[in-house]
């Protein structure tokens, strides 16, 4: 039972290297749920505690009640940069890091704020901004270290029982033993047609190299209407639009230390590029309590994503004859729907007049309410129920809570500093057994100056968590890679009242 829990666990963490090709499951619903918003240098710097403030591009995304605060226009946006890092950790005895290249990022966007005839909501204001929700741009890289068992053995197993003529054509295994098969990974165990060998022992230890590069965002465009009723309740409403890019390549590379054989070494590569569009809501309210404390609320609908999967690998064999194969597979595809669950965000702020202002947030959402589903419009689906996969996601993920708080001082007349922090619970259940922790912390500053109509500033985040990697059954894997991930971000911002 213990070894059926850490395979299913595993999962979350690998896209299966056994499996024909890249699967829709689990680990995607995760990827599209989670969210940290790259909004405003005045947000940013203060953490995202910005549930229960207002008068800020950022609100859309936020608490849209926000927008209702403003009383004139302000056009504004944020330029920077982002870069990421990650150490990989086998055991006792290996540990290596690699570095994302920095990558620009940016938001920006508009408000404009008109008088009203009804003086218990003398004014309302419409907005439209382009915000970075998520950046996955990451490089993780193993060289010469040891592990267990060969992933070849893997595609051993998956090619037993399957004649070599559905190998040669291409008609089973495409992406995995077919491609073996072709670079003389596989060969034949005897006069067999259905039984297969390998060049070497499998089951013995082998060095093996690792590199996997993430890259793309989601991003959202977004729309909002928000007002005050007799200066005491904002309320506010977003309809955004979601864009999704996401790439992953990988490259496995062995070499066989069994003195008897012929190969000299053998890589398998895989190429995946993601696309995709959403759509969701956001309501919200922020409520005056006195001069000093404001409340607010906000909600988040699912949001429904149409994604599509374009994939392709390749394997090839070095041996030591000086002999070189290389076998590209197919490029597939898949449309299928994902429904990431529903969030809510409570928030508070504690106003000191002029001085500084306290806030914080808890953002709450449960992931194992995202779902799959098929997308029965589209030619490239095949209608699969995604039960299996659904289970998965309510078995392994539970509710997570986020919290965010931030601090600014006016340190002059036209002066601010910000700082602040978050911290998100582990979105797995009880259930999964982990090495690492997966639990997000992130640390702000930042300041601005703020003149009349104008204002610009600059803000630097960073955020750490950890992952578990398992390359090969985590059977055959004693204990799997932990990944100690950072990301950090320097941002400046501007924008002029109107």
């Amino acid at each position: 039972m213990q070894n059926q829990i850490k395979y299913s666990c595993s999962v979350i963490f690998i896209t299966l290297l056994a499996l024909e090709s890249y699967a829709q499951n689990e680990v995607d619903v995760l990827r599209y749920s989670l969210s940290d918003p790259i909004g405003s240098v005045r947000t940013i710097g203060m953490g995202g505690a910005y549930g229960a403030l207002g008068a800020d591009l950022a609100s859309l995304g936020i608490n849209p009640a926000g927008i209702g605060m403003y009383r004139r226009g302000d056009i504004g946006g944020s330029v920077g940069i982002q870069s990421g890092k990650t150490s990989a950790n086998l055991g006792l005895f290996y540990s290596s890091s690699a570095s994302s290249s920095a990558s620009r990022i940016g938001t920006f966007g508009v408000s404009m704020t008109v008088p009203s005839v009804n003086p218990d909501w003398p004014f309302v204001t419409i907005a439209v901004a382009h915000q970075k929700r998520s950046v996955w741009n990451n490089v993780m890289k193993i060289d010469g270290a040891d592990l267990n068992s060969s992933l070849l053995g893997v595609f051993q197993v998956n090619a037993e029982g399957t004649h070599n003529d559905n190998l040669n054509d291409g008609s089973a295994y495409a992406y995995t033993a077919s491609l073996a098969w072709y670079a003389y990974l596989l060969d034949p165990n005897g006069s067999s047609n259905t039984s297969y060998i390998t060049p070497f022992d499998t089951d013995t230890s082998i060095v093996f190299s690792r590199s996997i590069e993430h890259g793309g965002d989601m991003s959202e465009n977004q729309i909002s209407i928000g007002g005050t009723y007799q200066d005491w309740l904002s309320l506010g409403g977003t309809l955004a639009s979601t864009d999704i890019t996401f790439t992953e390549k990988s490259t496995h590379t062995e070499t066989p230390q069994e003195q008897g054989t012929d190969l000299d070494s053998w890589s398998y590569s895989e190429d995946l590029y993601i696309e995709g569009t959403g759509i969701n809501i956001r309501l919200g309210a922020i409520a005056k309590i006195s001069n000093w404390l404001r409340v607010g609320i906000a909600w988040q609908s699912p949001t429904r994503l149409e994604l599509i999967d374009s994939y392709s690998h390749s394997i090839s064999s070095d041996w030591k004859d000086g002999t070189f194969y290389n076998e590209n597979s197919p490029v597939g595809g898949y449309e299928y729907l994902i429904i990431t669950p529903s969030r809510t965000t409570l928030s508070s702020s504690f106003l000191m007049g002029k001085l500084a202002v306290i806030s914080a947030d808890l953002e709450i959402v449960d992931y194992s309410k995202g779902t799959l589903k098929a997308n029965s419009d589209i030619w490239l689906s095949d209608g699969n129920d995604f039960a299996s996969e659904n289970e998965m996601v309510e078995e392994l993920y539970t509710q997570s809570y986020k919290t965010r708080v931030g601090l600014e001082m006016r340190v002059a007349e036209d002066w601010r500093v910000r700082f602040g922090g978050s911290f998100e619970t582990s979105p797995y259940s009880n259930i999964v057994i982990l090495t690492s922790n997966p639990s997000r912390w992130s640390a702000s500053f930042g300041g601005e100056y703020r003149s009349g109509d104008y204002y610009m500033g600059f803000a630097w985040k960073k955020s750490w968590t950890e992952s578990d990697l398992f390359l090969i059954n985590p059977d055959d894997q004693d204990s799997p890679i932990v990944q100690e991930k950072s990301l950090g971000m320097v941002m400046i911002g501007g924008g002029m009242r109107f």
